[in-house]
């Protein structure tokens, strides 16, 4: 939770300092998901796991052959080589494609745990904003290169039109709309340090009381 705009909103890391992604003030290191660092522990997990699946299958269908051949030459008369290449084959195939799947998982976990990572940032950052968003905003915001912030935008968009919408303003400029966000009362912030005014309440006319206009009358009469 940000102790600033009181959003459940990640953190972002630019260099050794933390940052809110919904109002860009400091934040304490460690107090929130980082949108820098989501999901990459299970990402580099699977690529490791993928690697030594791959050596797995490699040494250990090449130990099966040498070893198969080895002991088949040996012992011409009987099976025992190939009962040894086709163990051994087996044993690594096994481990090699457990680890092969294993490593998917975690990578297809951590891809996961990244977008959803960034999604609440950015919800988190139109609630911030009013519910109209730039894919620039988003850049500056999530610390992203200006086109992988627009892919990302371009896709929610996409997939889910309810919650954002890729308009034009009047000048042919591109923005994201939040419906949902953009139509909840409450006070907004269309920009940094632009707070956009409530509507202000209705001026309330009072009403002369009855006596003072018999007096005017009476008044009037004489």
């Amino acid at each position: 939770m940000c102790p600033h705009c009181r959003q459940n909103a990640p953190i972002v890391y630019r260099g050794a300092m933390a940052y809110c992604t919904a109002c860009g003030k400091p934040r304490i290191p460690l107090t929130g998901s980082g949108v820098n660092t989501a999901g990459r522990p299970h990402k580099v997990g699977g690529s490791v796991a993928r690697g030594l699946g791959w050596v797995t299958l490699a040494v250990g269908l090449t130990l099966a052959l040498s070893l198969g051949a080895l002991f088949q030459a040996i012992f011409p008369a009987g099976v025992f080589g190939y009962l040894l290449g086709a163990i051994i084959a087996l044993f690594s195939t096994g481990i090699g494609f457990s680890l092969l799947k294993g490593g998917k998982s975690l990578q297809k976990s951590g891809v996961e745990k990244e977008r959803f990572t960034r999604e609440q940032a950015i919800f988190a950052l139109a609630r911030n904003r009013g519910g109209m968003l730039s894919a620039m905003d988003v850049s500056q915001a999530l610390n992203l290169p200006l086109p992988a912030a627009d892919e990302l935008l371009t896709t929610f968009a996409k997939e889910d039109p309810e919650r954002v919408r890729l308009e034009l303003d009047d000048s042919g400029g591109i923005y994201y709309l939040f419906p949902q966000i953009a139509l909840t009362p409450g006070p907004r912030v269309a920009g940094p340090g632009v707070r956009v005014a409530e509507p202000a309440a209705a001026n309330v006319i009072s009403e002369e009381p009855a006596e003072e206009d018999e007096r005017a009358k009476a008044k009037r009469s004489l």
